[in-house]
Formats: structure tokens, C-alpha cells, sequence
């Protein structure tokens, strides 16, 4: 049980500082003390120091993995893993949809940020947050739970869900009546789920 509670005590301080660097806050300071500089290196930034959050976040995992509670046997496990390389194709394809460029910063890096349109087609036409749901299926299609890696699962779900909402309210600033019409049309997470 305390290597489940370590697990879920990780990622929710891996969320929290990964919302906090994702801010508009974090990004005004950044503005405010670099001027328009930090509109170039942000993003750049931003990915750089959620990789390197993300290693100790892996090791509390690796180190809390816990009594086994689950383990897929055939055919269940095939389904399950047939599905996590789903998820990994459609994951590969939304990235390509969502302007590569930009999503990794390097867009950002030229005179003139680069400015993305809204992307609603490919995965985005299927649900608004197509790396964020692909993810989900990662998460919960392991052909194997532990209780640290089920305490994983929950923690990362519970910060996708409220991620996604901070999200819609960016997107929603950002693009107004253009992305209240698509949301009209298209789930958030899951397909035809609205």
C-alpha cells in the first residue's frame, strides 16, 4: 500500500509542477523577465524541464511497483497489447497533425513565433485531445497492474482529466468561436462521448 501512496504522492507533484511551468502565470514571468525573448524559447524550455521531471517521476514508479494484482493471460494480454500499439499509432499520428514544430518549441526559435492554426482534422476530428486520450489507453490497456502501477494510472487520469480542462480554457482564449463550434462537434476524450 505505502508504494502505491508514494506513486500517486509523485504524480501529483509532477502534475502540479508540470501545470504550474504550463501556466499563463509561469509564461507572463518568463515574459516579464526575459521580454519578447521568452516568446522564442519557452515552449523549448517548458519540454526540456518536463523530460527531466519525468525521470524521477519513473524511478519513484520503478522503485514502488508493489505486489502484483493483475496479470493478462492469453487472449486478454494480446488485446491488451494490441491496443497499446494502437494507441501508439494514433498517438504518432495526432503529434504529426498537431504541428511537431511547434508542440517541441523549435517553431518558436525563428524571429517570429510561429502561430498554429486549430488543428480538427485526423485524430482531432475524432476527439479534441487525441495525445491525451491515446495516453489514457497507454495507461489503462498494461497487460499488467501493480498496486504502484495502478496508483499511476489513477494519479495520471485525475491530472489528464483537469489538464484537459485547463486546456479547453486556453484554446477557447486562444481561438473563441472557432473552437466553441468544434467542441460542439467533437468529444473531448473519448469518442461520441460528449
Amino acid at each position: 500500500m505505502i508504494q502505491a501512496v508514494r506513486v500517486f504522492a509523485a504524480v501529483l507533484v509532477y502534475g502540479a509542477l508540470h501545470s504550474l511551468l504550463a501556466s499563463r502565470t509561469a509564461k507572463a514571468a518568463a515574459r516579464k523577465l526575459l521580454g519578447e525573448t521568452a516568446d522564442h524559447w519557452y515552449r523549448l524550455f517548458f519540454n526540456f524541464v518536463a523530460v527531466l521531471m519525468l525521470l524521477p517521476l519513473l524511478a519513484v514508479i520503478a522503485a514502488n511497483l508493489g505486489p502484483v494484482l493483475f496479470v493478462a493471460s492469453l487472449p486478454v494480454g494480446a488485446v491488451l497489447t494490441a491496443l497499446e500499439l494502437l494507441a501508439l499509432i494514433l498517438m504518432a499520428q495526432a503529434f504529426r497533425r498537431s504541428d511537431p514544430a511547434f508542440f517541441l518549441g523549435i517553431g518558436q526559435l525563428g524571429t517570429e513565433p510561429s502561430k498554429t492554426g486549430l488543428t480538427t482534422r485526423g485524430p482531432y476530428g475524432v476527439v479534441r485531445h487525441p495525445l491525451y486520450s491515446t495516453g489514457l489507453l497507454l495507461l489503462w490497456c498494461l497487460p499488467f497492474l501493480t498496486a504502484g502501477t495502478l496508483a499511476m494510472d489513477v494519479g495520471m487520469t485525475l491530472y489528464i482529466l483537469i489538464g484537459s480542462e485547463f486546456e479547453e480554457r486556453r484554446l477557447v482564449a486562444e481561438f473563441g468561436e472557432e473552437y466553441l463550434s468544434y467542441r460542439k462537434k467533437v468529444a473531448r476524450l473519448i469518442p461520441f462521448i460528449f
